[in-house]
């Protein structure tokens, strides 16, 4: 091996792998993407399994150096175990309340309506439930008897009929005279919201909690419920359900249990307790499912900006009328959507659109059906445009161009760099598609007609000591896809496939320019731009603004740092000229490839127009000093509870899924570049670990929040979890700053297992004594 090899093996593997490949004759070539090329499969698995081996081993040193720092954790684990034992038999009476409805699960689902376009093309409001078909009291309490929550049978409940019946035909008569609709356009003209919502089309929530309110107080008899006080516990997890994450199903036994039925007299006549509590949360789950869900349903969309965000917006159903009646006309009037032309030989699959909110208007997402042959058709294509981008424009790494330009900075010896951040409009819209043919017709030019797809074999990223199998191109012309620092091999040839670049380019041309959809009875092509959602979207997208950059920019490639990632653009130079020079590019974009920039988004610490000037900018998900160039996570300004998912594979329990969930701590941003002592001061990095400190408390805060509706009955286990958790999180730190210098000390080691542990401890007791129901059962010591 040379000396470049060997070099860059250390600083992906380690010292301890680099010495072994030289011990064994390991001849490992490293190719122009940085990847290493083993000889066979049986080398890969070898190095494989030893890689994993020293990570073990690294780890298993870690965790007995922790051993001899447990006594602070230990400490205070004996603390709380006390206090948790102490607080268990003091609590033993008060658990035995309503024995009746220990065994009932009265949970219920909020879910979104459907985003597809169109979804509410009617504007009647649905009458399918049973206040607006009911004849009678009696018909509208039977229902709710028999048909809410049905493995729940009652007996000698006909005592309260009477009663009842009199109260729910009072209530039939109040809502069939209440106008929903003119309440609540006349409730969100008058009331302006504190807030207001970065996405205009929303209803405030207050807004929607005052909307209810009315309903309770103008439609709802307080007979119903007995009291006032009941009335007002339903309305507050009425607006609690309202605020609950998209995933989680809502639990309203805390609400039956809090319900005093002494006071709800339709009841008196009923002498058995237990069918008072069955009658009482039958009847709460159906005021909910079959009432205040029902209005909500009728005069509401209900949605999410994305897949990712758990946080439910609603919208005016007849503003989402409105809304998706505007972006058809808007799409057919300037020739996005076209007439379907019908092809005997060949009709592309047909998909639909999903709208999402997006600020002032509506981000469409293109979901495909596709047959499977086209599914394998299509993985093939994006193999090749994806080496066809690699081949041409490089693989983007942020981390390692960040070091550079850090490096960079350091030799010119300037005090200041002049950094400019932008973003495409509308990225996937703007494509001309035409143009973006033509270039990928031009990137194929030095191609052979006949190209090989044959299988590699690559180290999992996955499963830890495995290897896995991936077809990809082989050609001398066309780059491998893979990051700097994967280990891969060829495998045997007679496996190879031959693949017409005819072939791939009319599959490209088709998916360019025939892509289908479907809007109620009506299909379209989509005949600019090209769909956000499918597979190919991302790297065509990519290939068209490689193009325009690597074309209309390259004063700037010489005269600075461009780093690129999708549609974010980021420009680093020493020159404040061409800075300015860049900016005024942004400014004006590049008609001839419809390519403009947002305004708004575009940020720096150079002085051009009017624009503000910045200190620092944010950029994919980092905050950048513009004077230090230090690099910080910068985190989304949605509450956590909106972005931690809880779905799980399998059966798991809240346990479990707490642990998983804890431990995965991707929402933290760990990454090299924050911890890189040559891109951060040691100041700047406690600043950050302090902060992933206090982030990861948060998450377990609102995980336990979340997942137990008792957290007394399992807190031993969760602070078990949570001592193990912050032990495996240490590790985790101090192996990245294993990695910028090995031969760290056994005693500097400790000392920052100790620092970091006593952040996160820190963190977690400033966390839990904030909130009101953990910290009665986490009595951590000041």
């Amino acid at each position: 091996m040379d000396n470049c090899t060997m070099q860059s093996l250390k600083e992906c593997f380690g010292t301890d792998f680099q010495q072994y490949c030289l011990q064994h004759n390991l001849l490992l070539k490293k190719d122009k993407s940085g990847a290493f090329i083993l000889p066979n499969a049986n080398a890969l698995s070898e190095t494989t399994h030893v890689i994993d081996k020293f990570k073990f081993q690294a780890n298993k040193r870690l965790k007995t150096l922790q051993k001899k720092d447990r006594n602070y954790s230990q400490k205070l684990y004996k603390q709380h175990d006390h206090k948790v034992q102490k607080r268990r038999k003091s609590n033993t009476k008060a658990t035995q309340h309503n024995s009746f409805l220990t065994n009932l699960q009265v949970e219920i689902d909020l879910h979104d309506t459907s985003p597809v376009l169109s979804s509410f093309a009617d504007r009647t409001v649905p009458v399918n439930y049973i206040l607006n078909t009911a004849k009678s009291g009696n018909e509208i309490y039977e229902y709710i008897i028999k048909e809410t929550m049905k493995d729940i049978l009652i007996i000698d409940y006909e005592a309260s009929i009477p009663s009842i019946s009199l109260i729910l035909e009072q209530f039939q008569k109040r809502h069939k005279k209440f106008h929903y609709f003119s309440v609540l356009k006349n409730l969100i003209c008058k009331q302006e919201p504190k807030k207001k919502s970065k996405y205009e089309c929303t209803v405030a929530k207050e807004q929607l909690k005052s909307f209810f309110d009315l309903i309770t107080a103008k439609v709802v008899p307080l007979s119903m419920f007995g009291k006032l006080k009941n009335l007002k516990k339903i309305k507050k997890t009425m607006f609690q359900l309202l605020n609950t994450p998209r995933f989680k199903f809502f639990n309203l036994m805390p609400l039956v249990k809090k319900i005093d039925i002494s006071s709800i007299t339709w009841l008196k006549d009923i002498g058995n307790m237990k069918i008072k509590w069955l009658i009482v949360t039958k009847f709460v789950k159906w005021f909910f499912v079959g009432f205040l869900l029902k209005i909500l349903y009728s005069y509401f969309h209900v949605t999410s900006v994305s897949t990712r965000n758990n946080e439910r917006l609603y919208i005016l159903r007849t503003n989402w009328n409105s809304i998706q009646t505007k972006f058809i006309r808007r799409k057919v009037r300037s020739n996005t959507l076209q007439p379907d032309v019908k092809d005997d030989k060949w009709n592309p699959p047909i998909g639909t659109y999903k709208l999402y909110p997006k600020y002032s208007s509506v981000r469409p997402i293109f979901m495909s059906q596709c047959p499977t042959t086209d599914k394998q058709h299509l993985s093939v294509v994006f193999k090749f445009l994806k080496q066809l981008c690699i081949t041409n424009y490089g693989l983007t790494n942020f981390e390692e161009e960040w070091k550079s330009i850090v490096q960079l900075k350091r030799n010119l010896k300037t005090e200041q760099l002049h950094v400019v951040s932008c973003d495409v409009v509308d990225a996937f819209g703007s494509i001309i598609q035409e143009k973006l043919y033509d270039i990928v017709q031009l990137l194929c030019q030095n191609l052979p007609e006949d190209l090989v797809l044959r299988y590699y074999v690559i180290r999992s990223k996955i499963v830890e000591g495995d290897i896995c199998y991936r077809q990809y191109f082989n050609n001398s012309n066309l780059q491998l896809p893979f990051a700097p620092g994967t280990l891969y091999a060829y495998t045997n040839s007679n496996n190879c496939k031959w693949i017409k670049k005819s072939w791939l380019l009319e599959k490209i041309r088709k998916y360019i320019f025939y892509q289908r959809v479907r809007i109620r009875d009506t299909v379209y092509i989509i005949g600019k731009g090209i769909a956000q959602g499918t597979m190919l979207s991302p790297i065509l997208s990519d290939i068209y603004y490689n193009f325009i950059l690597h074309k209309e920019m390259t004063t700037f490639l010489t005269t600075g740092k461009i780093v690129k990632y999708m549609d974010d653009i980021l420009y680093v130079t020493e020159s404040e000229t061409f800075a300015k020079q860049f900016l005024q590019i942004i400014q004006e974009g590049f008609p001839k490839y419809n390519c403009y920039f947002k305004k708004l988004k575009t940020q720096s610490n150079v002085a051009y127009d009017g624009n503000r000037v910045r200190n620092s900018i944010v950029y994919i998900g980092y905050k950048i000093n513009c004077t230090t160039l230090e690099v910080e996570p910068e985190y989304s300004n949605t509450h956590l509870r909106y972005l931690i998912s809880l779905s799980a594979k399998g059966d798991l329990t809240p346990l479990q899924v707490f642990k998983a969930r804890l431990n995965h701590a991707a929402s933290l941003k760990i990454s090299k570049i924050i911890l890189n002592n040559t891109v951060n001061s040691k100041r700047t990095i406690m600043k950050i670990l302090k902060g992933l400190c206090l982030r990861q408390a948060k998450r377990a805060c609102v995980l336990i929040e979340l997942l137990f509706e008792n957290v007394q009955k399992h807190i031993q286990k969760i602070f078990m979890i949570i001592k193990n958790n912050n032990e495996r999180f240490a590790r985790y730190i101090i192996h990245i700053f294993l990695k910028f210098k090995e031969n760290m000390g056994e005693s500097t080691i400790r000392t920052w297992n100790k620092r970091i542990l006593n952040m996160l401890w820190l963190s977690y007791r400033n966390v839990f004594m904030k909130n009101k129901h953990l910290r009665q059962h986490f009595n951590f010591k000041k």
